[in-house]
């Protein structure tokens, strides 16, 4: 090594060193000195281009604060969001689980009612097969009286007197009281 290259050494920064003392990566200190036309050599700057990119990178620092703290408060706000949706995650959860024991409640209900439908859907069956069968005894009844009734006058008491055989039961047709002559 010469004597002027290694005075040309203590004039000049490394590129590692500058990036150490300004927080940034060699690339990005390597990209902004070519920006700024400030020649690499050998890894290192000389000291006025040293000096260059000490003031750009220290002009952005405040740009890099406020960059900071947006940041910074968007991450808060994220958080805070996080922490609402798993709020809001959580009462959905307790909310679901209510909802599927009323469901379970409901639908245990809507069987026990489909039961006692059925039951009461069998008994009105017999109810009416009943009825039916009820009336058609009456008419069968009510046709066997009419055919076998027989009317004639008879002496009672020294009177003439309707008498009936086999009398048709006036209930049966409909009536409720029957007119006597006997009284």
């Amino acid at each position: 090594m010469t004597a002027e290259h290694s005075a040309d050494l203590m004039q000049t920064v490394s590129l590692q060193t500058l990036s150490g003392v300004l927080n940034r990566s060699q690339a990005l200190v390597r990209i902004v000195a070519k920006s700024l036309d400030v020649k690499v050599t050998q890894e290192h700057v000389t000291l006025p281009d040293a000096l260059t990119l000490i003031r750009y990178f220290a002009g952005r620092k405040s740009d890099q604060d406020v960059l900071w703290n947006n940041q910074t408060s968007k991450l808060e706000a994220a958080e805070a969001r996080k922490f609402e949706l798993a709020m809001a995650l959580d009462i959905v959860k307790r909310e679901r689980g209510s909802l599927e024991k009323q469901v379970s409640l409901l639908a245990a209900q809507l069987d026990k009612a489909h039961e006692r439908n059925d039951r009461l859907e069998a008994k009105l069956h017999e109810l009416t097969e009943s009825f039916a069968h009820l009336v058609s005894q009456r008419d069968r009844l009510l046709n066997r009286t009419n055919v076998t009734s027989k009317a004639s006058l008879k002496n009672y008491q020294g009177r003439e007197v309707l008498y009936l055989e086999r009398p048709v039961n006036l209930h049966l047709l409909g009536r409720d009281h029957h007119q006597s002559d006997f009284g």
